[in-house]
């Protein structure tokens, strides 16, 4: 794997309207972006802000 591969920064998604997971990755300078369910293609949207937190990259989303 590339060094520009492993700097990306993602979080992984629990979609529960399906139970399954995916990884949503963040673009270098971008603040926004948004995932996709891969069965039932719900969408789910992530910011990045200053007072972020850093104690997990694992979320849960809802249907």
């Amino acid at each position: 794997m590339g060094d520009a591969a492993r700097d990306r920064y993602w979080v992984s998604v629990h979609f529960r309207c399906c139970q399954v997971y995916t990884r949503v990755y963040f673009r270098q300078g971008q603040t926004e972006t948004q995932g996709r369910c891969p069965r039932c293609l719900r969408i789910v949207r992530f910011r990045i802000q200053e007072d972020a937190t850093d104690a997990g990259r694992f979320f849960s989303a809802e249907s």
